[in-house]
Formats: C-alpha cells, structure tokens, sequence
C-alpha cells in the first residue's frame, strides 16, 4: 500500500499537508478535484478572482499536471521521524532564545529601575 504525501507552497514556504493544524483538504464541488485551505488565513490553492494564492507541488506528472507523490509505511515513517526531529530542534532554538530574552529584560527592567524609571515600551509583556 502507497501512502500520498500531498504537499504546498505559499511564496518559498512548502510544507506537507497535514502537518500544520490549520489544513483542510476538500472536495471542490464545481471541479470535483482536491483543494486545500489553511483555516487560520483563509487561503488556499482555489482561484477567487483569478489568482492562486497557494499551490500544490510535487512531480510533473504524465499531462504536465502536478504528480503527487506516493510512498511507503516505511517512508512515510521516515519522513515523519525527520519532521520531528526538525519540530524539536526547533523548539530547543526557541526554549534558548526565549531565555537569553528573559534574561536581558531582567537586566533592562534592573537598570531602569535603579533610575526610578517605569518604561514598558519595546518589551515582551511576559
């Protein structure tokens, strides 16, 4: 059995369907063919007033249409276990960054204290 992997592009941005918990794939019912929207910006590979704002991706097929790609339970796998890896590197970036950000507005808040100075302005409100 062969698994699709239905990806998208939006500008240089790609990724693969499914992996964002805005996706939605649907049934177009005036061309019966697939389309796919993000729920949170309301966009998607539809044409509204003639242009794309997203497309689908993939190989060029056999009439020059986008082919999507299949793969196996173990490729599928694969994928998956390097999308991880990628999602925890991520969020290891952003657990450091966000300290380092913690950090200096301590430092910040402690000098404008010392001056008796009440200032929020260009700072984070956590």
């Amino acid at each position: 059995m062969r698994i699709p992997i239905i990806k998208v592009k939006d500008g240089d941005y790609e990724h693969i369907v499914g992996t964002n918990s805005h996706d939605v794939l649907y049934v177009d019912e005036q061309s019966g063919g697939i389309q796919y929207l993000n729920i949170q910006c309301c966009e998607g590979t539809k044409k509204y007033d003639g242009e794309q704002t997203m497309q689908f991706i993939g190989s060029p097929g056999y009439f020059e249409e986008v082919q999507i790609q299949f793969v196996t339970i173990e490729e599928l796998l694969e994928i998956a276990t390097q999308h991880m890896r990628e999602g925890t590197e991520n969020k290891l970036l952003l657990h450091k960054m966000m300290g380092t950000y913690l950090r200096e507005k301590e430092i910040c808040q402690a000098k404008l204290a010392e001056d008796e100075v009440q200032d929020s302005g260009g700072a984070l409100l956590f």
